[in-house]
C-alpha cells in the first residue's frame, strides 16, 4: 500500500510520531513518504499519487493550526478516497483529530481512523506547572505501542476514531469555541527581550515568516501561528508570548539528539 503523511510540527512532537508512523508502515513492506505542510505546493496531486493519505498536526485549543487549516481548505472534493487524521496534545483536546476528520469527510474522504498522542509540554513560558524534564524511553515505549495499534488499523481499515463522538465533541467544543473567538481578531504577538543578539535563527526556523531585521533590529511581524518553534529554539531565550513569564527551560524535542531542521524536511 501507498501511504502519504502530511504533518505540520512546531516543536517536534507531531514530527516524532509521524516518523514512528513511518517506520511502523515500512516495517510491514508498504511504501510510505512523510511530507511537511510548510513545504507542500501542490497537495491535490501529491494526494491523488497514493492510495491512503493522513494529516497530522498539534492542537491548539482543540483547534487546528491556521496552517493546516489553510491547507484543508485546498484540498479538493475527493469521493472514496481514505485518509486519517492524528494529532499531538499536551493533555486533552476532547475531539482533536476527529474535528479535521469530520472536515475530509464533508469532502467525501473516508475516514475510519483519528488518533491523539499525549507529548511534553512545549509551552514553557505558559504551562510552568508540568514536568520539564523528559524521559525519553519512555515516551518512545509508550508512543510507539499505541504508533503501531494505530498503523494496524490504517493498514486493516479497522474502524478506531478517536474523539468521533458526542461527549469528546462538546468537551473539544468548549475549549475550541473560546479559543477561536479569542484568536479570531487578535494578531499574536511574539515578543522579543533586549537579550536578542540577531543571530536570525528565528527568521530561519518560522514557517510563516514571522520574523525580519529592520535597523539593525528584529522585527515581529505579527503573524504568529503558535507553533513555539522560535521560543524554544532561541539560544538566549529571549523570545516569549506570555509577557509575564520568560522561558527559563526551553523544549528541545522529544529525542535526546533531536534536531529541530528535521521538522522541515520529508521523510
Amino acid at each position: 500500500m501507498r501511504i502519504l503523511i502530511l504533518q505540520f510540527s512546531g516543536t517536534g512532537n507531531t514530527y516524532y510520531v509521524a516518523n514512528l508512523m513511518k517506520k511502523a508502515f515500512t516495517s510491514h513492506e508498504n511504501e510510505v513518504v512523510c511530507y511537511p505542510i510548510e513545504k507542500l505546493t501542490d497537495v491535490n496531486e501529491l494526494i491523488s499519487q497514493y492510495d491512503v493519505f493522513g494529516i497530522g498536526f498539534p492542537i491548539y485549543g482543540s483547534d487546528m493550526p491556521s496552517i493546516v487549516k489553510n491547507l484543508v481548505e485546498t484540498i479538493h472534493q475527493n469521493e472514496g478516497k481514505r485518509a486519517f487524521t492524528f494529532c499531538t496534545q499536551m493533555m486533552y483536546s476532547g475531539d482533536g483529530a476527529a474535528y479535521l476528520a469530520k472536515k475530509l469527510i464533508k469532502k467525501g474522504f473516508i475516514v475510519r481512523q483519528c488518533e491523539h498522542f499525549n507529548m511534553p509540554n512545549n509551552l514553557r513560558d505558559y504551562a510552568k506547572f508540568l514536568p520539564t524534564k523528559v524521559n525519553y524511553q519512555k515516551l518512545e515505549k509508550r508512543i510507539g505501542k499505541k504508533v503501531n495499534k494505530f498503523c494496524l488499523a490504517i493498514e486493516n481499515n479497522q474502524r478506531r476514531r478517536k474523539g468521533m463522538n458526542i461527549l469528546s465533541n462538546f468537551l473539544g467544543w468548549i475549549q475550541r469555541y473560546p479559543y477561536q473567538k479569542m484568536t479570531k481578531d487578535r494578531l499574536i504577538e511574539v515578543l522579543i527581550d533586549k537579550s536578542c543578539i540577531l543571530c536570525k535563527k528565528c527568521v530561519s526556523l518560522c514557517p510563516v515568516t514571522n520574523f525580519s531585521i529592520e535597523n539593525g533590529k528584529l522585527v515581529d511581524n505579527k503573524k504568529c501561528i503558535l507553533c513555539y518553534r522560535c521560543i524554544n529554539h532561541c539560544p538566549v531565550n529571549a523570545l516569549h508570548i506570555n509577557p509575564k513569564n520568560n522561558v527559563d527551560k526551553p523544549y528541545h524535542g522529544p529525542t535526546a539528539n533531536f534536531k529541530i531542521d528535521d521538522v522541515m524536511k520529508s521523510i
